[in-house]
């Protein structure tokens, strides 16, 4: 279930199961992240959720020594079954994504008619006491802005974090700069329902600039993906399913951790091409904007 707003013409082409790395290989690659200074790992997608034996997996990370934190990244459909497996296993933070409260429009972004079972999710991840649960938004013009006021007062009385992101070029074929939402304009409208007191950013609180309405129970954070970049505090590196290693959704330098591991490489051979990778990756997209480059990566096949 993907946002046909950022999804390419005519859906995504699958990778072959074949060409995905396997459990086995993505516990050799994050023991080698955590010997380098990895400390957290988040699943994402697609929809990490539907893969077959995801909670054991997750309970193979949580053993490996230097990884401190376990996040996910998922719409939401499957945790009102799988929450407390989920906590049980390690994790401690849970983004959801959900662009819509109202069932029809939700199922038009979406392509499915999944809200109440989103939403259901939303509540038996809180209940089963996982401590950090964001709901990212992604505000559209035109397509679902005018809902932000009702997600900012669900941070009213939900343990959760509402975070209002920038549309951004995920999709070059279906980018169009009309839709952006600014997230100053944003915020504007949330003061507007009541006063906001900044919160202090946790160590693993990532790019959003956070509030509480006072009495709220939750947050409401606001991430200037597009009008304001933020480059330069990035610590993100992606690896996707298929085995490559990106520092930077907007270069084309990566790589290609599967070939090395299929070649037996060791790991020391492992941690030398990492380090080298990260030479230069807070500049890479100011390089690539100076170039009139674009977002160099579909944002659908590497997850957020």
């Amino acid at each position: 279930m993907k946002c046909v707003y950022c999804m390419p013409p005519g859906g995504m082409e699958l990778s072959p199961r074949c060409d995905m790395l396997r459990y086995k290989d993505l516990i050799r690659l994050i023991t080698i992240f955590g010997e380098v200074g990895v400390r957290k790992v988040r699943l994402t997608g697609g929809e990490p959720l539907v893969r077959k034996g995801i909670v054991g997996f997750i309970r193979q990370i949580n053993k490996i020594p230097g990884i401190e934190q376990i996040a996910l990244t998922t719409n939401g459909q499957l945790l009102n079954r799988m929450a407390g497996n989920l906590k049980e296993a390690g994790v401690k933070r849970v983004n959801i994504s959900l662009d819509s409260l109202q069932k029809e429009r939700f199922q038009s972004i979406t392509g499915y008619d999944g809200l109440s079972a989103t939403l259901e999710g939303i509540d038996k991840i809180i209940e089963a006491g996982v401590k950090s649960v964001k709901i990212n938004m992604v505000v559209i013009k035109g397509v679902n802005d005018d809902e932000v006021e009702a997600f900012a007062d669900m941070s009213r009385d939900r343990a959760v974090q509402i975070r209002f992101i920038e549309f951004m070029p995920a999709t070059p074929e279906v980018w169009d700069e009309s839709r952006l939402a600014l997230m100053s304009d944003v915020k504007k409208r949330v003061e507007r329902m009541g006063e906001l007191a900044p919160c202090e950013k946790s160590q693993w609180g990532g790019p959003a600039e956070i509030y509480r309405f006072k009495g709220a129970v939750g947050e409401v954070g606001f991430i200037s993906a597009v009008s304001h970049h933020f480059c330069a505090e990035c610590n993100r590196l992606r690896l996707t399913s298929t085995g490559e290693l990106l520092t930077c959704l907007f270069g084309d330098n990566h790589l290609d951790l599967k070939s090395m591991l299929a070649r037996d490489a060791s790991g020391d051979e492992i941690k030398t091409a990492i380090k080298a990778s990260l030479k230069h990756k807070n500049k890479v997209r100011d390089m690539a904007i100076k170039q009139g480059g674009n977002l160099r990566r579909v944002m659908t096949c590497v997850g957020g």
